[in-house]
């Protein structure tokens, strides 16, 4: 188990990708704190991860979009950890199917807090203790709409995670001298509730099918271990041959 000794944060850690992420690097060792906004879900998680692997999650109640919140759950829980060696910024929210201009600075401002704020939220408070430890990992779950425009997803979203690779490579830039890799993996189109009310053709992907959210947390996974020392500042795009560069 290449994460023995490790601690994880995940961010939308109570379902579809983000519950897969904290699945898979509870089984490669890691000790696994997880947020998410639903406090039944989260206890649904803890019970049906640590029955396979026992003690290894915890999940908390946090809205990454609330500084204060963050910054209070940062002052109460994460301090009883020696260290926090990995940082998962999955947490997102996405519209469907509205034009640019049906977009309103309400929908702006829900989304943008998720999507970016949340990312830059947590990130924040980790850096000084990955400082600390003199390394860490830091992903953040992108997208590939990002990347082509959107599909089937409004300019909020898509701008969202447009800021957050940008935001990538800056942090990647900055912190490589403190040997602290940042990454984000981009999905394409992944069975989860989100896409459900999207009826994806999946004939138009080169690979036939949508990726499964363990496909998201294996490259999630490479991307956290010591495989992948030597990268940083990359975007890694999962999405069955539907957009290449």
């Amino acid at each position: 188990m290449s994460l023995s000794g490790k601690t994880a944060l995940v961010s939308g850690g109570n379902r579809g990708i983000g519950r897969a992420i904290v699945e898979r690097l509870a089984r490669e060792g890691s000790k696994v704190l997880f947020l998410g906004r639903n406090e039944r879900e989260n206890r649904q998680v803890e019970a049906e991860i640590n029955r396979l692997y026992p003690d290894a999650v915890r999940g908390f109640a946090v809205d990454v979009a609330d500084e204060a919140a963050v910054n209070d759950w940062f002052a109460a829980v994460a301090e009883q950890y020696d260290s926090l060696d990995i940082l998962v910024n999955n947490a997102g929210i996405c519209q469907l199917s509205k034009s640019f201009t049906e977009v309103s600075d309400a929908d702006w401002a829900a989304t943008l807090g998720v999507n970016l704020y949340g990312v830059i939220h947590l990130t924040r408070q980790i850096i000084p203790r990955m400082k600390n430890a003199h390394g860490g990992k830091i992903v953040h779950v992108a997208s590939l709409a990002a990347e082509v425009g959107g599909i089937a997803t409004a300019a909020d979203y898509v701008g969202s995670k447009a800021a957050v690779i940008g935001l990538t490579k800056s942090l990647a830039r900055e912190l490589a001298p403190y040997q602290i890799n940042v990454n984000a993996v981009a999905p394409g189109f992944v069975r989860t509730q989100m896409t459900e009310a999207m009826a994806v053709d999946e004939s138009i992907i080169p690979l036939g099918r949508m990726a499964e959210p363990e496909d998201i947390a294996s490259a999630v996974y490479f991307l956290v271990s010591e495989e992948s020392r030597c990268i940083t500042g990359t975007t890694l795009d999962i999405n069955g041959g539907l957009f290449m560069k």
